[in-house]
């Protein structure tokens, strides 16, 4: 068991937040399926600050996700502790600090991954944030903003600042800003922090696709937790079964094609719900190669559903690839 604040882990695996993916939609299925923790997508530190965007339905929490955690990202350490003060007013459990986003974009405003070259900024938003909220305060960053020697000692003293100063939980994917997600996450450094600092909570992240890839990366790296990011994208059944060999039984059976089309067409009505029409199918089919992957005709099913364009379609498309011969 894992407590932070009021939010108590009974497994020490947790939905990743992923903009463009982690929305409420994608977050209660996780919630259903096992998953103890969820996270927002990343969401700006201004827009929390203008009243009419942060009450759009997209930026509030629901009532069936809890525990839920805003993720919120900046360059300004006051804005950042504002915002974190709002979210947490607007009914978030938990905020999370993102200082490791590498989308170029989000470098060349000085966002996310870019304040790894910067750990007294860091360390100045950690701090300033803890005054303005009471929820538990999380932090997620890299292994360095790249390979250098100097990004390794930056990144050693991001570690030892948030040791210091008592982060809640302390993310860390096992790659470098500039490596974006090329190449094998790095979970030998991630562990060398942990047992550098064992009295730090380390959730460790990058390369979980499957349950025994989880368990066997919590086991052998000896840090608290695992993030489920990619891995988890149109594949809720994986906390079903993360769960399970946790818990020290067998996988569950593989869901039948009928439980796989009865999870997307939820999905899929949470979404045209949630989302305008004209975005909501394009969004959908951003789920699809995860759905998928579990059907024995992937790569048809797949391109079947790129194709949809109206929910119509995708109902047909269900219809044909999920639904047994008569």
């Amino acid at each position: 068991m894992l407590q932070f604040g009021t939010i108590l882990l009974d497994m020490p695996f947790i939905q990743a937040a992923l903009s463009g993916y982690t929305d409420y939609p994608m977050r209660l299925l996780a919630r259903r399926f096992g998953c103890p923790l969820v996270f927002t997508g990343v969401m700006l530190d201004t827009i929390s600050l203008h009243p009419k965007a942060s009450r759009e339905k997209k930026f509030q929490p629901f009532a069936q996700e809890h525990p839920v955690a805003a993720q919120i990202m900046g360059n300004e350490p006051k804005t950042l502790a504002l915002s974190a003060a709002a979210f947490e007013r607007a009914g978030y459990d938990a905020i999370d600090l993102n200082f490791a986003c590498p989308v170029p974009k989000v470098l060349r405003r000085r966002r996310g991954g870019y304040l790894m070259q910067k750990p007294a900024v860091i360390r100045e938003a950690y701090l300033r944030t803890r005054e303005k909220v009471s929820c538990p305060l999380f932090m997620k960053i890299r292994i360095g903003f790249d390979s250098s020697e100097a990004a390794k000692e930056d990144f050693w003293t991001i570690c030892e600042n948030a040791a210091r100063d008592g982060v809640s939980l302390f993310a860390i994917h096992g790659r470098t800003v500039e490596q974006q997600y090329k190449g094998a996450a790095d979970w030998e450094t991630i562990a060398q922090v942990k047992r550098r600092f064992p009295n730090l909570c380390i959730f460790g992240s990058g390369d979980i696709s499957s349950a025994p890839t989880a368990v066997e990366k919590l086991r052998t790296s000896g840090v608290d937790g695992v993030i489920l990011a990619r891995g988890a994208v149109g594949n809720p059944w994986i906390f079903r079964e993360v769960r399970a060999l946790w818990e020290g039984r067998p996988l569950p059976p593989e869901p039948t094609l009928a439980e796989q089309k009865a999870v997307m067409l939820e999905h899929l009505e949470m979404i045209l719900d949630f989302w305008p029409t004209r975005k909501a199918i394009p969004y959908f089919r951003k789920f699809a190669a995860g759905y998928c992957r579990r059907h024995p005709q992937r790569k048809q099913t797949m391109l079947a559903l790129m194709k949809t364009r109206t929910a119509e379609q995708v109902y047909e498309v269900l219809e044909q690839f999920y639904s047994p011969p008569v």
